[in-house]
């Protein structure tokens, strides 16, 4: 009779926590949400997450806040995030550089992406062009290919830095296509298109949003889009996938929501749906599109499993590279 009383016990004990944790857990958010952001202010990973943040806001009825916390190229916040108690209620806005490639060339990081962090939703991708001087000679990425094959050692690009999302996905161009090509690295999308306009470089893998301007203004064509498909913004641009038959291949960076890893999967998927809500918004994609970014939907386990896909891929090419932290 002890023994059943005592399991009774137990079981109505059990019950009652089910009880009021399953409320409990339903009102997430019950207070204000911090997002952290491991850049400065007004940049682009800033804006997304600024507008995501309102959504989230707008959506969840408590206050999503945004706190810059710049440094270490993304690392310093992202930490911050990697570190939080899993609860919910800091999330971090991050990108590809702290989450894909900063932990393959960085050995004292401080923090592993797979083992502390879980994506909670995939928010925009940064699209690139490959772009040349209007007068180049080449116009397809097929024939680019076969002049770095007749001519090697010959065919330059530019980038907007060593290690950056485009040097990599340039880089995994090359290694896929069986070529070579010479890597002219400078301090940003402007400098890098500088110098295809001098003639100093052949081609180069630029954001949409600093090279489309010119090639409106008949200075740089476009080559090939960087994404898996075509783009609205240039439905008539193929992608360099489609002309080279590289099927899988994407040039972009991206940004998404992270959470520190043991969120719960109720808190994650709440803030996917209110995140999924927002970005289908026809204000919202006008803000982003007018930035040269996608907005990019999905559940969490799409989002996990890009993040997957891309880690994977930047490993493989920051080992073929022999590439190191400056």
């Amino acid at each position: 009779m002890v023994r059943i009383r005592c399991l009774q016990l137990a079981i109505a004990a059990f019950a009652a926590a089910s009880i009021i944790a399953g409320p409990a857990a339903a009102r997430y958010p019950d207070r204000a949400v911090k997002v952290i952001v491991p850049f400065a202010a007004g940049g682009p990973t800033d804006v997304v997450a600024r507008v995501v943040a309102e959504g989230l806001s707008e959506e969840l009825k408590q206050p999503f806040v945004v706190e810059n916390r710049p440094g270490a190229g993304g690392a310093i916040g992202t930490d911050l995030v990697a570190k939080a108690k899993p609860d919910g209620y800091t999330l971090g806005v991050t990108g590809t550089g702290s989450i894909t490639i900063i932990p393959f060339l960085d050995p004292k990081l401080s923090y592993n992406p797979s083992r502390d962090l879980t994506a909670v939703a995939m928010l925009s991708t940064l699209d690139l062009l490959i772009v040349a001087r209007a007068d180049y000679p080449l116009n397809h990425m097929n024939e680019l290919v076969a002049f770095a094959r007749t001519k090697p050692g010959e065919l330059t690009y530019s980038t907007a830095g060593v290690g950056t999302p485009a040097h990599l996905d340039m880089e995994n161009l090359w290694n896929l296509s069986q070529i070579k090509a010479l890597h002219v690295a400078f301090s940003g999308d402007v400098p890098a298109i500088n110098g295809i306009l001098s003639g100093d470089v052949n081609v180069g893998l630029i954001s949409a949003s600093a090279s489309s301007p010119l090639v409106a203004a008949g200075k740089l064509k476009a080559l090939a889009f960087g994404g898996p498909g075509r783009s609205s913004a240039w439905p008539d641009l193929a992608s360099v996938a489609e002309q080279t038959g590289l099927t899988g291949y994407i040039a972009n960076s991206w940004n998404a929501l992270m959470a520190p890893a043991g969120t719960p999967q109720t808190v994650i998927d709440t803030v996917n749906a209110a995140v999924n809500k927002t970005l289908a918004k026809p204000d919202v994609r006008k803000k982003l599109e007018a930035l040269g970014l996608t907005p990019f939907s999905g559940d969490a386990k799409t989002a996990v499993d890009y993040v997957a896909r891309d880690t994977e891929t930047r490993k493989r090419v920051i080992e073929l590279t022999g590439l190191k932290r400056e």
